[in-house]
Order: structure tokens, then sequence, then C-alpha cells
């Protein structure tokens, strides 16, 4: 079968963009590269290709003054500005459609569908079936015989498809008629206005009964009082917009069919494009198409056998790449490691490694250097096995963390592109993703681990300089350090009391249930709690309560919503404490439960190198996001216990550690003394601002100095101030201004911090962490902003976090020193937690404290909060 597909390419774009536009997360490439609509554009057509389509042809609108500009100047005038993120995107789009040879126009007489339009006539005779794509009803005026017109929906990912045996069950009447249709109810996104107060159903009624416009007007006698009216007054309208709304047909293109076959696509030009743009799910897809090329290269390995004598090949300082089946290498399956040194490349299975006691002994020996990526995986999967590596001095995977945030992935493939060109594979590529994982065959994944080998060993010492150029390598260094620590930590796991556990859900559900049965009183009817159109239609429709825009599935009942909702209204205050219930169950209740061993323990994995601060993160369960600032969240807490006999939780919280760093790196005089003076210093900013003695400051003008005093190191403006602690933007304005007069060093610190990043892309540690923020580049206004408040908290953030991998370094140390059995077993940002013995409490307490506190100096103490109880709750 011929087949054209026709494609248009200003809706799909739209839409691609739109798709994930509304969430203010748009997609972009590490160099600040807006890509969200490219992305989706390039997702549709990479389907529309793998699908064998043969012809194809994409047009677009090439500006704004078409005819239909001309006979009817309003035409699209209520449609909002091309965002600047979407029209740096139109270049690239045009771009990648020319990569992959598809035939691509615009005119700056029509628009892009009265090319389709005029291409799908043209070429209806030399085609078996012409299917357009479109989010744009217009074309659906095309249906007919083999030309069908396929709208998409949700985004660009899944389609509906209108023939002529269906149009008319889909739509109400036929093809022809939706022009006349068009005419009677216009269309608001072309500002087509139609005869005013003619609805759907009176149009599709009246188009069915005289099959167009023309028969309605040669009928407008059978039409009776406001109906005939309203037509009477709208006959120009109809007229002219079913005319404006009919595509031409009949431009002349001058191409042949042939011009719309899809040319032979140069795949290293689509690589090239597609590693720019950063579009690794696109990569790996080319690259299982050339997976036997990319495998089978000339990379010469010997695989170790455990009768091997191995003394020869490890007597070096080495490169070593584990090789671990699944995504969580603590419970995944460890199949071995690929080793390169002097002697040449090799493979040293698992059973190797069990079964040749010389590996052991290689491994634990200081007297040589190990370099590696994800140095904590190494080590953790080797603990398994009771081997202790030592003297592992570098870490691909931290070093390029280092250099840049982004360059950061588990997956050694997409560190290495932002190094240098390269043949790796992407991991998914060689054991597949998700429920198709598998492991292949033994000599795939030993290649696979020794090209990464290689390639460990050819970039060590440009990353190096790299590294050395920025000043990291003290920084280096204590991720080096802490590796170790998060390993054990990862080892160790949390004791869960799952009896506990279990009642805490039950608790729980009977609380949800309780109020969910309240809220059905105040609504005076049941209904689906976790809908929220239903939730919608009671809050908006039924009970008349202030909402916001209408969408597609009807009123947001999001959190924000809920919230301002809730200071007046007590349905929205019990839907937030249902919903805090249900959250509970669902994700740290049933959560906790799929992740707990036989044992009763839970280990979560600590990622080292994700986020943009250098704070750690952690996932499966992710316990730095355990639910803290409400009494019923803090339950949760009351799981953990001590795995030791009458033991205890003991928990170490840095005191105001990001107002200190500030105060350090301002150097700000009345914010120095108020520290070193151990002054409330809440209390201080709270009697500043209202301007009265420290001793009669209330709590809540000290709640609200704290809010002032958090949300100033994270830019927060005076309209979230004022949404923060519930007074006017004018009031919150004051606020600020007064901050910064008591507070000056800082303020012009803060200005700096933000002036530097300007000058230079990024901001800066203490310690030299660097975060690259594009968005300071930004034409948009609103991202602009968001990379000023970025610049003003990194380097504190960043630095605070820095401070407490110092602190856990020294802590880990100090108690390896004192041979104590106590174990470091989770870091929450600012807090340690720690499970010990009893008779190492009161020693723990007291070394915990001390190393912590003198961890690094600054111009102002570190204070260290301890406390202890039989659980994490009772020990906060």
């Amino acid at each position: 079968m011929k087949r054209l597909i026709l494609i248009d390419g200003n809706s799909l774009m739209f839409r691609s963009y739109y798709a994930t536009a509304y969430t203010g997360n748009l997609m972009k490439t590490s160099t600040g590269i807006y890509t969200n609509a490219l992305f989706g554009f390039c997702n549709m057509l990479q389907k529309l290709l793998e699908d064998n389509i043969e012809y194809a042809f994409v047009a677009f609108d090439a500006g704004k003054q078409t005819f239909r500009h001309q006979q009817y100047p309003e035409y699209k005038g209520k449609r909002a500005k091309l965002p600047d993120e979407l029209r740096v995107q139109i270049p690239l789009i045009k771009q990648y459609i020319d990569i992959i040879k598809v035939k691509r126009l615009e005119s700056l007489d029509f628009e892009g569908d009265d090319l389709l339009a005029s291409v799908a006539t043209l070429e209806y005779n030399d085609f078996d079936e012409i299917k357009i794509i479109t989010g744009d009803k217009d074309l659906l005026q095309l249906v007919r015989g083999k030309i069908k017109v396929c709208l998409t929906k949700k985004g660009v990912g899944e389609l509906d498809e209108y023939t002529e045996n269906n149009f008319v069950e889909k739509m109400g009447f036929s093809p022809l008629q939706l022009l006349d249709y068009k005419g009677l109810v216009g269309d608001s996104s072309d500002n087509l206005p139609g005869i005013k107060g003619i609805g759907e159903k009176t149009a599709i009624k009246l188009i069915n009964q005289y099959d167009n416009i023309e028969g309605i007007y040669d009928h407008i006698d059978e039409l009776k009082g406001k109906t005939q009216e309203l037509f009477i007054s709208g006959k120009e309208s109809a007229y002219m917009c079913k005319r404006l709304a009919t595509l031409k047909k009949d431009i002349s293109l001058n191409i042949n069919d042939e011009e719309y076959k899809i040319g032979k696509i140069d795949y290293n030009e689509l690589t090239n494009f597609f590693k720019t743009m950063e579009f690794t799910s696109f990569l790996k897809k080319i690259e299982k198409v050339s997976m036997n090329n990319k495998t089978d290269n000339n990379c010469e390995y010997q695989e170790i056998t455990p009768n091997d004598d191995l003394n020869t090949i490890l007597s070096f300082d080495s490169f070593i790449i584990p090789e671990i089946f699944g995504n969580n290498y603590y419970k995944g399956q460890f199949l071995g490691f690929s080793l390169v040194n002097e002697k040449g490349n090799f493979f040293f299975t698992k059973d190797v490694i069990l079964k040749n006691p010389t590996v052991k002994k290689y491994l634990e020996n200081e007297n040589y250097k190990k370099k590696t990526f994800d140095y904590k995986s190494l080590l953790v999967v080797l603990k398994e096995l009771s081997i202790n590596i030592k003297n592992v001095d570098y870490d691909l995977l931290i070093a390029a963390y280092l250099i840049n945030p982004s360059f950061a992935n588990d997956d050694f493939k997409k560190v290495l592109d932002n190094i240098e060109d390269n043949d790796l594979v992407y991991y998914d590529n060689i054991y597949g993703s998700n429920t198709k994982m598998s492991i292949p065959e033994k000599s795939i994944y030993m290649k696979y681990s020794v090209n990464k080998c290689l390639a460990l060993r050819k970039t060590y010492l440009n990353i190096m300089n790299k590294i050395n150029e920025n000043e990291l390598d003290y920084l280096l260094q204590v991720e080096m350090d802490l590796s170790k620590v998060l390993g054990e930590m990862e080892i160790s796991g949390l004791k869960v009391d799952l009896n506990h556990l279990e009642k805490i859900g039950q608790d729980l559900s009977i609380k949800a249930e309780q109020v969910s049965k309240e809220i059905f009183a105040i609504a005076k009817e049941e209904f689906n709690l976790n809908s929220p159109k239903q939730m919608g239609e009671i809050l908006f429709d039924k009970l008349n309560l202030p909402h916001g825009k209408k969408n597609k599935t009807g009123f947001s009942t999001n959190v924000d919503v809920l919230e301002k909702l809730a200071k007046d209204y007590e349905i929205a205050r019990k839907i937030l404490l249902y919903r805090g219930y249900i959250k509970l169950v669902n994700t740290y209740v049933n959560g906790i439960k799929d992740v707990t061993d036989k044992n009763g323990f839970i280990h979560p994995l600590y990622k080292q190198a994700l986020t943009n601060t250098g704070r750690l993160s952690s996932i499966e369960p992710n316990i730095q996001n355990m639910p803290i600032r409400t009494e019923t969240g803090q339950v949760i807490r009351e799981i953990f216990i001590s795995r030791f006999d009458e033991g205890m939780i003991v928990s170490a919280d840095y005191s105001q550690i990001e107002l200190r760093v500030l105060s350090h790196m301002s150097n700000d005089e009345k914010m120095i003394e108020s520290f070193k003076n151990g002054i409330d210093f809440h209390a201080q900013t709270a009697s500043e601002i209202y301007e009265i003695p420290l001793e009669n400051v209330t709590k809540e003008q000290r709640r609200t100095a704290k809010a002032i005093n958090f949300g100033i190191i994270y830019g927060m403006s005076a309209w979230g101030l004022s949404e923060t602690i519930n007074v006017s933007p004018l009031e919150a304005n004051i606020y600020i201004n007064k901050y910064f007069y008591t507070y000056n060093e800082a303020k012009e610190c803060l200005d700096k911090f933000i002036k530097d990043a300007k000058t230079n892309g990024y901001s800066q540690t203490l310690y030299n962490r660097r975060r690259y923020i594009t968005e300071l580049q930004s034409d948009n206004a609103n991202l602009r902003n968001f990379g000023e408040r970025t610049a003003m908290n990194s380097p504190i953030q960043g630095t605070a976090a820095d401070i407490i991998k110092i602190a856990m370094n020294s802590v880990f140390r100090k108690i390896k020193e004192e041979k104590l059995q106590s174990l470091i077993i989770a870091q929450v940002h600012d807090e340690l937690v720690f499970d010990c013995p009893k008779n190492e409490v009161d020693m723990i307490e007291r070394i915990v404290k001390e190393t912590m506190e003198s961890a690094v100096k600054l111009r102002v103490p570190l204070k260290v909060e301890v406390n202890k109880g039989t659980n994490w709750f009772l020990a906060k």
C-alpha cells in the first residue's frame, strides 16, 4: 500500500510544547537549550517512521499576514504571543525534519493547513491512503475516501482517527458540513465569531435539517422567534466565517509525488543532533539498531578462571569497573568486574573472585591504587563477598559530577557522552529495561565492561586536570571518603518495627475514613474523594466556592487551591487532612512494607551524584522525604528502632546551619555577633523588624521572623513571603527592606552571588562546588528571576551540604578509631541518625556533638543539637 503522511507542523509543535509547559518545568539541555517541544515532535515522527512510512510531508505557518488576515484583520487576533521558550525551538524542529529527510514547506501567503489541504487534494489519485496528523479540527473538512484525519490527544502520544465511515458518529454531521458548522458557531481559537447566540446543538440540528448554511437561509422563514432574529442579524458573519474556515485546495506547489518520499537518513548526523539535544532515549534506539557493530569491536580481553596464577596480573595499580545486573546494586546480581592495568584487559567473574584468594588479597592491599566508576556500588557489592576494597583514589562518576552536576548519571555511557565522543553502549541496550531486563550472554557483558574500563583509563588524566583546574581536589577527596560512609550506611540499613508500622497504617486508614464521612456530611452527598473532577464539581459547582480557571478536565483541586480555600472553608481543610492520611498510608506505610527485607530492615540507597546543590538524596525508600512538618506525619519515624537489645536511636542536627553559613560568607557583623553570643537569631530578627526589645518578642513574631530568615536565603519575593506569613505584599516588602537594612552585609553578599553567577555562568560554594545556572541568561523574566534566586541560595545550601559531608567523614572515622559498634544509619540534610548499643549512647552523644561542631572552622560557631530515644521520632 502506498501511503502518504501529512503532518501539521505548527499543531504538533504547539501540542508538544504545552503538553509539558503547564508544569513550569521545561525540558532543556545542560547548556540551557529548551527542548520540550522538540522532544515531543521527534517522538511523534520517530513513531511514524518506525511504522515503515515511505512518504511524508510537513507543513508550517510562515507568518501572520495570510490572505485570511487581509480579508478579516481580526483573524486569530486573540491568540497569545508565542512563548520565547517555544520560539527558540522552531529552528531545531525544522533542522530535525531536514536531518530525517522529510519534505517540509511553508508559505507567506497561505497557512500550513492550506498547504496540507492542497497536497491531499492534488495527490489523491497517486496514493492508496493519505493520513493527516494534526491537533486542529479545521482539517477534518478534508475527510473523504482515502483521506483520514488523526487528531492528537493527550499531548501528541495518542491519535483519534476520523474517517468517512465514523465521522457522522463522532461529530453529528458529515465532513462536508464542518464548514457550515463553523460558520454558525465560529471558532474561538481563530477568533471567528460565527452567529452570536447560536450554540452547538442548534447548529447541528439545523445543518442536518437543511444541509448547509445556504439551505438554512433559503428556509429562514421556517425558523422561529429568537433563532430567526439571530440568523438574520448574523448572516454576514456566518458566510464570512464559513469562507475563512474553508481551506485552499488548489495551491500550485510544483512537487511531484516522489519528492514526498523520505530520503536515506544519515544516522551519524542524527546521532550528533540527539547528542547535542541530550535525547538519550532516541540515542538508545539508534544504538540498538547497530548493536552488533558496537559490541563486536576490537576490544581484546582475557576471562580469568579460578585456577589462573594472578600474582603477575595483580601487581599493579588498576582501573576496575563492577558489572551489576539491576538498577539497585544492593539488591542486584553482581556478575564480576573488569580490570585494566599494565598487563592487559581482564574480566573476573564472581565465581573467580570468591574462589581465588589472590583477588581478595589484591583488592584489600593498600599499596595498589584502584580507580573506578561509582566507587560506592563497588564497595557495597564487594562487602557482600566479605571483601573490604582499599585505596580507591578516583571515581569518574563523582569527578564528573563535581565538574558539572548535569554530567552525572548512573549509566557510564551517559557520563562519557559529556566528556568525549565514544562508541560505548547504553546499559539498557545490554540488559534491557524495566520488565524486559535480562542477563545477556557472558561475552556481551564482559566486553561491555572492559570497554568501560578502557574508557575510564583513557579519560582519567583529562578529568583530573579539570578537577585540579577548578580547584576541586579537596572536594573530590571528601566525596570519595563519603562513599565509604554511605556504603556502610546502605549495608547497615534501618531496623523497622513492622508490627508498629501495621498499627500506624490501620490507625491512619480509620482516621481517613472518619474524615471522609465528615466531608460527605458537609457536601450532603458521597463522591469519589480521589477524583479531582468529582471534587471540583462538588466544591465549585454545588457549593460555589471561589475557584480558578476551568480546564479541560474541570476545576483544579490541587494543594495550592485547597490551601487557599482552607483559610475560610472547613471542607477544604478536611480534604487536605484526608489526602494527608491517604498519602501517609500509600507512600510511607505501604511503601516501607514493600522495601523491607526478610530481617526487618530497609536499605535506602544514597544518590551521591544527583542534586545540583551537592545535597544527598535517597531512594527505595526516600529517607530524606520522611514527613516531619505535621504531628501525624512524624509518627512514621516511630517505626525506626534500634537493632541492639535496649539500644537507642541518636539524632544530631545542625542548628540554623544555612544562616550561619550566610553570616560567614557575608561577614555580616550583626549576624556574627548574634551567633557568637548564642542569641536566638530568629528572636533577634523579630526584634529588629518589629522594633521591640528582644525580651518582648512573642512566639508568633519569632515564627514570622524565622520564615523571613529562611525566605531571604531562598530568594523569596515579597509576594511569596506574604503568602507564607499571611500578610499583604506591601507589608512583606517592608519586612524585607528592614531585614536588609539590619543585615546590610548579607544583602551585599547575596547580590554578589547573583553578579558572580551572571559573570561566570555558575555559583560556587566555599569549597568550590559549582552549580551552572543557565536561566540567568534567559530572555524570559520568570526564568531569570528563578536563576537569581538559585544564584542566591546555591552557595549557601551547597556549602551547608559540603559541611555535613565533611562532618560525616569525621564522625565515621572517630567511631572506627574508638572501635564502637554504633552505626550511622541515616542522613537527612542537616541531620545525622545513629543506632547505638545502650553502653555507647553517652559516648556517641559526646563524640558526635564535638566532631560535628568542629568539622570546619567558620567565623561563627557551629551548633549541634543531639537527642536520643528508643525510636527515631523520640530522638527528635
